[in-house]
């Protein structure tokens, strides 16, 4: 997610950031043939385990858990439409937050994978929650991070994105300030995400699809203009009979985005769930403390 409001682009002479267009993806990516095309990466085998990012991310935020855990697990990750991907869907895809709970159900239709555990992050989480809600069969376990809950969907940081995304042009302009790299660690921008990931990251693994292409971008914005509580809220409303277990792992330095109470509020939504305190972490707990999000991810996955 991002704001681009209060920052003054005269401070300094910067020439914008170069995009680099043969950048390759971090994982080799399959394409799944539903919606015109949804890429993935499937490192391992044994038990599947579904990732889900964020909004302005993909599958490469999972770089550092992955390469682990598909020692053991077979894990999968998906690139949503969500203004991080490498593909475009097509306009007429819907990308509100049913719409995206149902491209999950049948991403896993495609890969024939009948009941999976599911790791989320960001957005992700909201999505994974309304995908739980309406296909708990689908379900064995759920592992959640830093994510709207109940009435925060998006955080009140980015709520105005839901209407500047129908104005046209913003998009375009919103991608003009992502390719000057030196602002994107600002708070403002993406900084409040991550204590760890550098600006070269941020511009070279997530935003450089949608600084390039268009149809990203407009995949963002459907997404972006969906966001609602209503479906989280309904959401948690099914899901207070969802027994199987779940672990939250709340990094505990988001004190702007999604504070420790929003992991304390998703915990009481479920009758089967422990919270878990990641310290030195912002919302990417998988890019600021990758080695415990494993060893809790671990712990969780093999404990019957």
């Amino acid at each position: 997610m991002t704001a681009t409001t209060d920052f003054n682009l005269s401070t300094e002479a910067k020439e914008p950031h170069i995009v680099d267009h043969t950048l390759k993806p971090v994982f080799e990516r399959h394409t799944a043939k539903i919606k015109g095309g949804i890429q993935y990466i499937d490192e391992g085998n044994g038990i599947p385990v579904l990732f889900v990012h964020g909004a302005l991310s993909n599958a490469n935020t999972w770089r550092k858990v992955i390469p682990i855990l598909s020692q053991n697990y077979r894990c999968i990750a998906i690139d949503l439409p969500l203004g991080g991907n490498y593909l475009a869907v097509a306009d007429n895809v819907d990308l509100t937050p049913i719409g995206i709970a149902m491209l999950l159900n049948e991403f896993l239709e495609y890969l024939g994978i009948n009941e999976i555990i599911v790791v989320s992050n960001d957005t992700g989480g909201a999505y994974v929650q309304i995908f739980a809600s309406l296909f708990p069969e689908k379900v064995s376990k759920m592992v959640f991070s830093n994510c709207e809950v109940l009435a925060v969907f998006p955080p009140a940081k980015f709520t105005y994105l839901k209407y500047a995304v129908r104005v046209p042009g913003f998009t375009f302009l919103l991608s003009r300030v992502f390719s000057l790299k030196f602002l994107l660690k600002k708070d403002l921008i993406m900084g409040l995400l991550s204590l760890k990931v550098t600006d070269e990251e941020l511009s070279n693994l997530y935003l450089n699809n949608f600084i390039r292409d268009k149809g990203v971008r407009a995949n963002f914005a459907s997404a972006a203009k969906a966001w609602s509580p209503k479906y989280t809220i309904e959401a948690a409303r099914k899901l207070r009979t969802f027994e199987k277990p779940v672990l939250i792992l709340w990094g505990n330095q988001d004190f702007k985005l999604f504070p420790l109470k929003l992991g304390e509020n998703l915990k009481a939504v479920f009758p089967n769930a422990k919270l878990v305190e990641i310290a030195n972490a912002r919302t990417y707990i998988q890019e600021d403390q990758p080695d415990r999000t494993v060893e809790e991810i671990v712990q969780f996955i093999d404990y019957r």
